[in-house]
């Protein structure tokens, strides 16, 4: 009797700890079917999204924009572009998918509902949807919002562990991947002395 009843309270034991685990990882499971849409949405288009936004964070690394692929990283980025209009020197990539510079992922929260049978209203609780809204609010409410408070918003909102959940930093990468394309051709078309001495 006293080893039945050690056996169920520790079967007790680990399903609690097992379920608080699960309540813990619920917005990290979510963001994994919403990545799993996110990529799907880009192989329309034969573009691997992830391996290429892995590459590009390794770019961004080498050129001493990230200093590594932690979250605090990031959030020191988006720190440095809300305060600065560009990337700073150096930009040397120079191969851009244009899939990518101009088709934006569309359903992917209908796709997370109705194929993985996720909740809508949980996933808009999410901190990124909850950021992405408050983005989405200022942009329909006032014509002129700069670049600089997207920038400003993610870096405010999300938190550096957020930044790493993989549906994040993916989305934030597309959104530096677009910026960095942007910085170049600004460079090379319109920026004059004086935004150059801002930018660097």
């Amino acid at each position: 009797f006293g080893i039945m009843s050690t056996w169920k309270l520790s079967l007790y034991l680990f399903i609690t700890v097992l379920l608080f685990a699960c309540k813990n990882q619920q917005t990290s499971s979510e963001y994994d079917f919403l990545l799993t849409c996110y990529e799907d949405f880009y192989l329309n288009y034969n573009i691997e999204i992830t391996d290429l936004m892995n590459k590009f964070e390794q770019d961004l690394i080498s050129e001493n924009h990230l200093k590594d692929k932690s979250g605090s990283s990031y959030q020191e980025l988006l720190i440095y572009l809300k305060e600065n209009n560009y990337f700073k020197s150096p930009l040397n990539k120079a191969d851009f998918e244009e899939v990518i510079l101009y088709k934006n992922p569309k359903d992917i929260t209908n796709c997370a509902t109705s194929v993985f049978g996720l909740d809508s209203a949980v996933i808009a609780q999410t901190p990124y949807f909850k950021t992405s809204r408050k983005i989405t609010k200022a942009l329909s409410s006032n014509e002129e919002v700069s670049m600089n408070y997207l920038f400003k918003v993610y870096a405010n909102d999300l938190s550096p562990d957020e930044l790493e959940k993989p549906f994040v930093k993916q989305s934030i990468l597309v959104m530096l991947y677009r910026w960095y394309y942007k910085s170049i051709f600004d460079r090379d078309t319109k920026i004059d002395d004086s935004q150059q001495k801002a930018i660097d």
